[in-house]
């Protein structure tokens, strides 16, 4: 019971599980895909990831308290289920990996160049791991604080709109749909987050607002993605979003007061708080799901997935290979995010609909012997 809390703090984890690092980059990567209607790409992803939530959450209404673990036992078994289950604690362990790498590179280009890499990951290491060893509750307390963060870091963007060049979103034409649908794939990796309602959901107290405060969540994640991407589409130039890598962290660039400037050093280096908190929320997801399958200690756990982060992380050096590692992750987020839920639940309301049909038909079959 004292792990139980009020459905509204899903707003703040699954706003933090959406944004991370990923706030800096995914301008360009979606302008790549389908230019100035990126804007459009990133509205469509959005109605996408809500349609998913709703069909996640009306898959978890069906169970008292199971998380996607325990769906996957009920309806595949032990041994189908374990495997399914093992998948999305890879899937973690390698977004894990993923986010440190991405926010190191962030790191060493922007503030410290000469910064080596097992510095950042180990000051990172031991933040997630002190923060996942407290609990859910210890996770969304930092995640409130680090909503703070992303909202002033939002507002800061305004400034650019000042210089804005507003006709470059004209016009509005779709003649290419396989490239915006591109762009809406690589949205959907940037939006991907919200469904850790998976194993968020047996916690919550009041689950009947569960639904509601999810999408509130989502809407406003969506909405701080649609407002950066008009932002950036308004303020750089067609060349300038095809070539820079950060476009968030440019736009902070020009945010300067007579008492503060570089406004950007001090936002990145707040951000590893961020960082830190999806990371150990991801953490405690690979703690709990190690030991509902094999009773393991969730602490020794992290301490061992953080090691296989540590490891991985220092033999990724090139840019290059930080982008073959963000396809790679991609692919197994659209997979699990987008595709996977939609399908389990199909399958959950088929199975469901059959044991409901077999027990109704074994019920009448014992009322007939009692008749007999």
């Amino acid at each position: 019971m004292n792990l139980q809390f009020h459905a509204f703090l899903l707003f703040f984890a699954i706003s933090n599980a959406q944004i991370g690092v990923g706030i800096f980059s995914f301008q360009s990567s979606v302008f790549q895909a389908c230019g100035y209607i990126a804007w459009i790409a990133v509205i469509i992803a959005g109605l996408i990831a809500h349609f998913i939530l709703w069909s996640i959450i009306k898959t978890l209404q069906k169970y008292e308290s199971a998380d996607l673990f325990g769906i996957h036992y009920d309806i595949f078994g032990k041994y189908a289920g374990g495997v399914l289950n093992i998948l999305f604690l890879f899937q973690y362990i390698c977004s894990i990996v993923a986010v440190m790498r991405n926010y190191i590179e962030i790191i060493q280009v922007w503030i410290f160049p000469d910064i080596p890499s097992w510095v950042v990951i180990i000051l990172l290491s031991i933040l997630t791991f002190y923060t996942s060893s407290g609990g859910i509750r210890v996770l969304l307390g930092v995640c409130v604080i680090q909503f703070t963060i992303i909202l002033m870091t939002v507002l800061l963007s305004f400034s650019p709109l000042e210089y804005a060049v507003w006709n470059q979103l004209l016009p509005i034409e779709v003649d290419n749909i396989k490239e915006l649908m591109s762009g809406v794939m690589r949205m959907g990796f940037s939006l991907a987050g919200f469904e850790v309602v998976w194993f968020l959901y047996p916690f919550v107290r009041n689950k009947q607002k569960a639904m509601l405060h999810a999408h509130l969540s989502l809407g406003f994640t969506n909405i701080v993605y649609l407002f950066l991407t008009i932002v950036s589409l308004v303020y750089f130039s067609a060349d300038q979003l095809q070539e820079g890598l950060w476009p968030s962290i440019d736009i902070l660039k020009i945010v300067k007061y007579t008492y503060l400037e570089r406004i950007e050093f001090i936002v990145i280096s707040i951000w590893m708080v961020v960082t830190m908190s999806g990371l150990a929320l991801f953490i405690w997801i690979i703690g709990r799901g190690c030991k509902r399958m094999w009773n393991l200690k969730p602490n020794m756990i992290a301490i061992i997935t953080l090691m296989l982060a540590f490891v991985a992380n220092i033999n990724i050096n090139e840019h290059i290979e930080i982008k073959q590692l963000n396809a790679f992750i991609g692919i197994q987020v659209i997979a699990s995010t987008f595709i996977y839920p939609v399908l389990l639940s199909f399958i959950v309301m088929i199975v469901h609909s059959y044991r409901k049909r077999k027990n109704n038909k074994g019920g009448q079959q014992h009322e007939s012997m009692e008749d007999i």
